[in-house]
């Protein structure tokens, strides 16, 4: 069975009077032994937890928070149970027994089926610490520490999304009663802790069960993050979104929020002011856009990224097209006028173009022949997307006259009848349709003629 060591090693604290101390991890007050690290709640700072990194023996050793390893100051050797609780890795359930400070089980080389293995990979993780505002941050503690080249404690830090080995501290010394002698040690955490709120701390044991153990394993207590107020300089870090496309709806478009899609991180101001350039919500129509993000942080440190937004408009106009028309023509006349109303278009986007294939403008109102004219309307937005409607123009040449002005025999004298006269006016010759006083002249006369028939329904 192996014996219980406790070593230590001293090392020199670097006082650095700018800095302030903003957590502090002592490990409480009391005598006790066999409480576990895993579930640990410590006043203060929150719940400690362990995670197994590696291979671990049926008999491995385990991390405790008791006073089995009391806490020393720089300098003293170690004392089994006291007052003062440390966090330390120990025997769990082996032939040593449970919690008996940093002391280690390995097991007999080649016996581990009569005495069990001791083979451990174990990391214990401090509660999240929240480093907003704090920047330059170093960690500092006491601790003591034995062991192999194999059988060895490494320092780790999380930076809230990857933990990475920080430190492998120097193995400490032994006092001449065989104690360890308690030490500190400080290194500075990395750049990503500072304005960190979810930074960790944790301290990682690997040992085989070669039966080779060196007493002590491993112990840490008054666990210092230390951090100043310097001054500011660095503006945010700012990742624009990737290029954006929009297509358009009923509304044509709306510029959205990117605000919420832009990774940014500074070294204090854990919320630096954000702005978009053009503003969320604006109006765009179809195009390509510049989008500008900004970010000042409190300190006035600015910084801005660009990307861009297309804007495509793949919707065609839409038509409300108007009824087919039926119109009539005076005998022997061949053709009549016929009013077409303008088709109703909705465009979602920007303007358009509106022609017809019967004049090619957008008012299709003229002198149709006897028959049936099919009239196809046509509109092209902006960009290039196109709609089309038809009406039909039935146009009925009736066998007899039709009563006096009644030009379109519909058999009322009407605005439609006034239309045709208008489109008269001023004809001369013998085949002039709506002259009234066959004078071989569409003229003044006419239009009295007109006048006095006006709104008369024919027999």
């Amino acid at each position: 069975m192996k014996k219980l060591l406790l070593l230590a090693l001293m090392f020199p604290v670097f006082a650095q009077a700018q800095f302030v101390t903003f957590w502090t991890e002592d490990f409480g007050f009391g005598c006790n032994t066999g409480t576990y690290a895993d579930g640990y709640f410590s006043i203060g700072t929150g719940v400690w937890t362990v995670t197994e990194t590696g291979f671990n023996a049926d008999t491995d050793n385990n991390w405790f928070i008791s006073a089995a390893e009391n806490g020393m100051d720089i300098g003293e050797c170690g004392e089994a149970c006291g007052n003062d609780p440390t966090l330390h890795l120990s025997a769990d359930g082996s032939l040593l027994g449970t919690d008996l400070g940093a002391a280690y089980f390995e097991g007999l080389d080649g016996f581990c089926d009569l005495f069990g293995c001791g083979g451990t990979d174990k990391r214990v993780e401090s509660p999240t610490i929240n480093c907003s505002g704090m920047a330059n941050i170093v960690i500092d503690f006491l601790y003591i520490e034995g062991g192999t080249l194999i059988d060895n404690a490494t320092l780790w830090y999380f930076d809230g999304t990857t933990w990475s080995e920080l430190a492998d501290m120097p193995k400490t010394v032994t006092c001449p009663n065989g104690q360890g002698e308690w030490s500190s040690f400080s290194i500075d955490l990395p750049f990503s802790s500072n304005n960190n709120t979810q930074v960790k701390i944790g301290f990682r044991w690997v040992n085989n069960d070669d039966g080779t153990a060196m007493d002590p394993s491993f112990a840490v207590d008054k666990i210092n993050l230390n951090g100043d107020f310097a001054t500011d300089v660095v503006p945010p870090i700012l990742t624009c979104p990737e290029p954006a496309t929009i297509f358009t709806e009923d509304y044509c478009a709306i510029l959205p929020d990117y605000i919420l899609q832009t990774i940014v991180t500074d070294d204090v101001d854990p919320f630096p002011q954000m702005t978009q350039t053009p503003e969320i919500g604006s109006d765009i129509t179809p195009g390509i856009y510049d989008i500008l993000i900004e970010a000042v942080d409190n300190s006035g440190n600015a910084s801005a990224c660009v990307f861009t937004v297309t804007v495509i408009d793949d919707d065609a106009p839409v038509f409300e097209c108007p009824d087919n028309i039926t119109a009539n023509a005076v005998p022997g006349v061949g053709s009549a006028f016929v009013s077409v109303e303008i088709p109703a278009v909705l465009e979602n986007c920007g303007s358009f173009t509106l022609v017809n294939d019967f004049n090619g403008t957008n008012d299709a109102s003229g002198t149709y022949p006897v028959g049936s004219t099919d009239v196809t309307f046509t509109a092209t937005d902006e960009s290039g997307n196109v709609a089309e409607c038809s009406v039909n123009v039935n146009v009925i040449e009736n066998d007899v006259d039709c009563c006096l002005g009644d030009f379109n025999c519909d058999g009322v004298i009407s605005v439609a009848d006034l239309l045709m006269l208008l489109m008269d006016f001023g004809c001369v010759g013998a085949n002039c349709a709506t002259d009234m006083d066959d004078n071989d002249i569409v003229g003044a006369t006419d239009l009295q003629i007109f006048t006095g028939l006006f709104a008369t329904v024919c027999p």
